[in-house]
């Protein structure tokens, strides 16, 4: 018990300080850069990551199959040929972009050092990335902790010395240089390491396995970014980068919440994999009631407190957009739900059913986008991601309950109803409640100690 207490605790910080560099230092550098430069710097890392999903295939999201279907004794190998076929595809994928290099920059509204820059931050994430997952997936608790610190810790530093230096209109370029040197710095020897360990470079089964898996998941983790992020692009090209920067900004603060759930995911869907593959029904039901209450807590106390941090959390330029928040919670509160139905898939290896539905939810989202930053500008914006996040979590239910999963499926509305309610209905609360920050503020900090007290009986997190 002790043991699975410290790998979720030091998994989940690890995940949180990766993941959350851009939400620490939000106050700081939207005051240093402006609503436009802000802006700016949003969409170059929207493609950052469209390149590191692409061009690498994201194979590390292939090593917790891996470990059900290879023996321990293969896993270095593994990691190595996966690292291996994602090199492979961004050395031929780069080569490309700097062969049209002036086209794709008129095509992005980017200049061309940035094109360079983001071929090296999106390997070099990766990079880092896989490490991680290794590490989560190998219960290696305290090197991702020093990883992770490490990155954190460079990225904040590097950046202030940078932008400080430069002058304001061009400031945004010191925190790109800044991310990209120190991911490319360390993704370079992160890479050599799994190579050298593994000394497998092309592995036939190992390729055919990965590229099963990976390229649904590509199509998935690309529609899902769609989902997330297209927004910002649509912003830009029909209002302006002072709005993608106000929008952006609330999205920031709200990104928490989804930092918070991929940390505490990575922590629970290894156990899941485990339990499931030995046939723990009763650990998996309560291994999901215990995550199931604690994001929702954690979501209801956020969305309580939310106007009030925001106020701090963002300079006076970036107020307009203080309503979107709350709605941005619940687009991850609707995400999370969905976790359930898709790591099922996952293990049953269903990835193209996954990457259907989200390609289906982000095609969705266009639409409304356009329809709705119309109407709304940023609000309809919001609105439309929360939207198809639910189309989403109801075609996922629906295909893995009745089609895949039937009767063997481990979370029926049963499972979670409660929690969605009690989710729903706090939402509605805070509506009602928005000028009254101290009963809002109460209420929380009530909700607060009494999932404290539920952890301490418990004794685990989830």
């Amino acid at each position: 018990m002790k043991r699975q207490n410290r790998v979720a605790f030091f998994n989940i910080l690890s995940t949180i300080l990766l993941n959350g560099i851009s939400i620490f230092t939000g106050p700081l550098f939207s005051r240093l850069l402006g609503t436009s430069g802000y802006g700016y710097l949003r969409v170059y890392n929207v493609w950052v990551s469209v390149i590191a999903i692409v061009f690498t295939l994201q194979t590390q999201g292939t090593l917790v199959n891996a470990r059900v279907e290879y023996a321990e004794q293969e896993q270095k190998k593994y990691h190595s040929s996966a690292m291996s076929l994602s090199m492979a595809v961004f050395l031929a994928c780069s080569a490309l972009v700097l062969a049209f290099r002036e086209p794709i920059s008129e095509l992005l509204m980017l200049e061309k050092p940035l094109i360079y820059l983001m071929l090296i931050q999106a390997f070099g994430t990766f990079c880092v990335n896989f490490l991680n997952t290794k590490f989560v997936y190998e219960f290696k608790a305290g090197r991702n902790m020093v990883t992770s610190l490490a990155v954190t810790l460079t990225t904040l530093v590097l950046s202030l010395v940078l932008v400080l230096n430069m002058p304001l209109e061009v400031r945004y370029y010191g925190r790109v240089i800044a991310i990209a040197a120190t991911y490319g710095l360390l993704g370079i020897p992160i890479c050599i390491s799994i190579l050298a360990a593994g000394k497998t470079f092309f592995h036939k089964g190992y390729w055919k396995f990965c590229l099963a898996l990976a390229i649904p998941s590509v199509f998935y983790n690309l529609s899902d970014l769609v989902l997330g992020q297209s927004d910002q692009i649509m912003l830009q090209q029909m209002l302006s980068e002072s709005e993608v920067g106000k929008y952006s900004m609330a999205y920031n603060l709200a990104n928490v919440m989804f930092v918070i759930f991929g940390a505490l995911n990575k922590t629970w869907c290894p156990f899941f994999f485990e339990d499931i593959k030995l046939g723990r029904h009763t650990q998996i039901q309560d291994r999901s009631r215990n995550f199931l209450e604690l994001y929702t807590v954690l979501s209801v106390g956020f969305i309580l407190l939310a106007t009030e941090v925001y106020h701090i959390y963002a300079g006076r330029d970036f107020w307009d957009s203080t309503g979107l928040v709350p709605i941005f919670v619940t687009s991850y509160y609707l995400n999370f739900l969905c976790t359930f139905p898709v790591n099922y898939e996952y293990y049953r290896k269903k990835t193209k059913a996954v990457a259907a539905v989200t390609i289906a939810a982000s095609l969705l989202n266009i639409g409304l986008n356009y329809c709705f930053i119309q109407l709304w500008g940023m609000m309809g914006a919001v609105l439309a991601t929360a939207i198809s996040h639910g189309f989403q979590l109801t075609a996922h239910y629906v295909y893995t309950r009745y089609f895949l999963g039937k009767a063997d499926y481990p979370f029926g509305v049963k499972l979670w109803w409660k929690y969605a309610a009690a989710y729903f209905a706090m939402l509605a609360f805070v509506h009602l409640t928005k000028d009254h920050w101290l009963l809002r503020w109460g209420t929380g900090a009530a909700i607060g100690v009494w999932e404290l007290l539920r952890i301490r009986r418990r004794k685990v997190l989830i």
